[in-house]
């Protein structure tokens, strides 16, 4: 949509072909008895620049994470935190940068420590250096080294800077993911659309001048370096339009976009890259209570456990209505529970809450769902796992157009991947190569 509303804008003539009978793709806000639910990506953080472009002309309103105290469970153990961190300000790009390199090499130690016992009794003294030390020789910025300091604090009461290195890692080896807690207790700057994100494909389609072809699933691509043909079909496998166009922008993702039929057929690296990645597995959670119970109790709604089918949750009730408490059912769990009922999933997320917030989440409730990889024209979400080494290698290559075909989307994005940032802005780029093709 953003690709299509750049082209538009610009004065060409533009064909939107979706096989859906609604636009937005992965962003999708559903209803329940009134109340809208985002089934689809939701989150907007600071450095989304385009998205809050986006979000400012179609003038809707960000809403930030509840306030209150986070639950974490470690090892059975449930600790009440505020240690969100602290600042008046996000964190720039570098530093959120920096912040990510001092996690992940806090979690390969902790995971060498746990694994390698002899490597940790010959590294005893060093081991033994003030946590503090160590953070301030492995993140860069204070703003990096304060953020990471707050969330190892909020992981185990009484965890500060005096204590050694080893014992910091020996108490979070098993306990809360430090990535999921960041993300969780604030620290991202998380933000929503408040009435939903489809508003924003909303906004784009209205530039559009109804050149949007709902039901319209694309089968294949005739292409030279000059023009292309796309064919497509009606939901039931009816045969419908052929369009001829000096230039196509394929925006599905990686892994459906290889399953068209392509005439001549595309580059078999292409093909060679896929294999070596699997798309991600989401399922969507949401349960929904008459008011927001656990506000009522100083809770923000967010957790983060070590354990149990769903191991993150946020609170993403608006002012008024129900109260809403969202999770994931993510990876391997997620592609159990697909196999499973809906009543289980249920089951299996109420116990996941009940050992984090007690036996009050049993109350009467309704429970939703969305499986992302059952969706047929979607089959995966967030983003696509890749092989060590293949997309640095040539993952980014998918981008590369072939003959008149372009491609764009969030996975295609070396910025942002995954996010509807990367989205947005790659629909955008990839529409301005095609204009100075165009001339």
């Amino acid at each position: 949509m953003a690709a299509a509303a750049e082209l538009s804008g610009k004065g060409r003539d533009i064909v939107v072909l979706e096989a859906r009978n609604r636009i937005g793709g992965r962003v999708a806000t559903y209803e329940h008895e009134g109340t809208k639910i985002e089934v689809g990506g939701q989150w907007v953080s600071p450095g989304h620049d385009s998205m809050h472009e986006l979000i400012e002309a179609a003038g809707v309103s960000l809403v930030g994470p509840q306030e209150g105290a986070l639950l974490i469970r470690s090892q059975g153990a449930v600790y009440r935190s505020s240690a969100a961190p602290d600042r008046s300000h996000a964190l720039t790009p570098f530093e959120m940068a920096d912040l990510g390199q001092g996690m992940l090499r806090f979690r390969r130690l902790a995971e060498r420590v746990e694994s390698d016992p002899t490597w940790a009794a010959a590294n005893a003294s060093w081991l033994g250096q003030p946590l503090g030390r160590w953070v301030k020789a492995n993140l860069r910025t204070p703003a990096a080294q304060q953020d990471f300091s707050a969330v190892l604090a909020s992981v185990s009461e009484g965890m500060a800077g005096d204590v050694s290195l080893g014992q910091a890692l020996t108490t979070t080896v098993q306990g809360a993911d430090l990535e999921s807690l960041f993300a969780v207790s604030g620290g991202l700057k998380l933000r929503r659309v408040l009435g939903g994100m489809h508003q924003l494909a909303d906004h784009l389609a209205a530039k559009l001048d109804n050149r949007v072809k709902l039901g319209r699933v694309v089968t294949g691509i005739d292409h030279d370096p000059d023009a292309v043909t796309v064919r497509t079909e009606t939901a039931d496998g009816t045969p419908a339009e052929s369009y001829r166009a000096r230039r196509v922008l394929v925006t599905l993702p990686p892994w459906l976009a290889m399953r068209l039929e392509y005439n001549p057929p595309l580059p078999s690296w292409r093909e060679e890259v896929l294999q070596r990645n699997t798309a991600g597995h989401v399922i969507k959670a949401f349960v929904l209570y008459p008011t927001p119970w656990w506000r009522e109790q100083g809770l923000s709604g967010q957790m983060s456990a070590d354990e149990g089918s769903v191991r993150v949750t946020f609170d993403i009730s608006e002012e008024t209505g129900p109260g809403i408490m969202m999770g994931f059912f993510e990876g391997t769990e997620a592609a159990s529970m697909s196999k499973r009922s809906r009543t289980i999933r249920e089951v299996a997320f109420i116990d996941s809450l009940a050992a984090v917030f007690g036996d009050e989440v049993r109350r009467p409730h309704v429970y939703l769902d969305y499986d992302w990889a059952a969706d047929k024209y979607t089959r995966g979400c967030h983003t696509p796992h890749f092989a060590p080494g293949v997309w640095s290698v040539n993952g980014q290559l998918l981008a590369e157009p072939a003959d008149a075909i372009h491609f764009a989307g969030s996975e295609y994005v070396g910025k942002h991947n995954g996010y509807m940032e990367g989205a947005v802005r790659s629909g955008r780029e990839e529409a301005r190569v095609i204009l100075r093709e165009l001339g």
